[in-house]
């Protein structure tokens, strides 16, 4: 999968910009709060759905403008596909793919493919469940799309529970059956969606060892389990499915006092063990950073395992935050894919052959330019 151009109209400090990439290494170089990450965050727009920076779409148009637009042009199994998104102040996001509209954002989730590492992620170990549970629902949703509507589906299911946990002893007398019939449905869910997270987390553990054990000459033992109130090894997904139902029936009163769902996929984490202690508490800075980078790697290489290419990785300032060692590692093991990265300081790729650069000052493009190597190579074939 590579990109080769993305255009950008009143997108957070981009008024107008056309930006085409290398089938390689592309470097994005520029000061602070000029629009780097901008240009990251418009094109991983199309791998989630959203931004990962923005809480509320609003926050991705351009100041003093009411509608935004993104288009990206790539090539995925050796067909060029173009995407666009349409992003309004009074209005949910619009996306379209060959020029034709989306009914839903979950409809093109897939489509476009992309490994996002950025600095939040270093923390992605001793971060909350949630990061680790985020973690895991964008990398699945990006390879079955079925896991994404599942999901939304359970977060739908469970705000109507909710509901009627929240009602009053006798409004809730009335809706007895349906906390029942609620309660069977996520159970079902849970136990689709735990498969699936299981399943990846036993393919992310292989990588993670590997891509680790490289990082520290095999001295550490990294391991990655999914941790579930009712998912375990070896289980079958009807007797999941059994034992959700009974944890979400046989606890009512606990959920009725807090007023919400208390058991579920919601709830899941990943146990991530160092040496056979539990990284959240035992690692240090350096070894929670190499666990980060490891499943960054290794979530690329599940992308490639499942759908027999690349996709494309986009680093967002995240050199910068690794010590020289983690660097070195990374751009060793990036130079065969397609790869857009941010930073403030292009000379640590000047020693590097075949570099695309694109200078972005004030939001805009000061000049793309080629390696004199890149030059010489296109004009001797032309």
């Amino acid at each position: 999968m590579k990109i080769k151009k993305v255009e950008f109209t009143d997108f957070r400090n981009i008024e107008s910009e056309e930006i085409s990439f290398s089938d390689g290494i592309n470097v994005i170089w520029g000061e602070n709060a000029q629009g780097k990450t901008n240009i990251v965050e418009g094109i991983y727009l199309f791998a989630r759905g959203k931004g990962f920076r923005a809480a509320k779409d609003k926050e991705l148009i351009r100041f003093g403008k009411d509608i935004s637009y993104v288009k990206l042009f790539f090539e995925k199994g050796g067909t060029d596909t173009e995407m666009g998104a349409e992003i309004q102040k009074t209005s949910k996001k619009i996306f379209y793919k060959n020029r034709v509209r989306a009914e839903r954002i979950s409809d093109i989730i897939g489509d476009f493919r992309a490994v996002l590492f950025c600095p939040s992620h270093l923390g992605i170990i001793n971060d909350s469940p949630s990061v680790r549970r985020r973690f895991l629902d964008v990398a699945i949703s990006q390879l079955k799309p079925v896991y994404i509507k599942m999901l939304s589906r359970y977060n739908t299911v469970m705000e109507q529970r909710n509901a009627i946990l929240k009602m009053s002893p006798e409004a809730r007398e009335n809706y007895k059956d349906m906390l029942t019939v609620y309660s069977s449905q996520l159970a079902s869910l849970c136990a689709d969606i735990a498969l699936m997270r299981y399943e990846y987390v036993k393919k992310l553990d292989i990588w993670v060892k590997k891509f680790f054990s490289e990082m520290t000459s095999g001295s550490e033992e990294p391991k990655i389990k999914y941790e579930s109130d009712g998912w375990r090894e070896g289980i079958t997904k009807e007797a999941a499915e059994k034992k959700y139902f009974s944890l979400l029936t046989e606890n009512i009163d606990k959920e009725i006092k807090y007023g919400a769902t208390l058991y579920g996929i919601h709830k899941d984490d990943l146990e991530t063990d160092l040496n056979g202690k539990d990284a959240r508490y035992y690692a240090s800075q350096g070894q929670t950073r190499s666990f980060a980078l490891a499943m960054k790697l290794a979530e690329g290489e599940i992308s490639r395992e499942e759908t027999g290419e690349y996709p494309v990785f986009l680093l967002d300032d995240v050199l910068s935050e690794l010590d020289r060692s983690r660097k070195k590692y990374i751009l060793s093991n990036i130079s065969d894919r397609q790869v857009i990265i941010t930073c403030c300081e292009k000379s640590l790729f000047c020693a590097s052959k075949d570099v695309f650069f694109v200078n972005i000052e004030g939001g805009r493009v000061k000049y793309p330019r080629r390696r004199k190597t890149q030059q010489k190579t296109a004009s001797e074939k032309a």
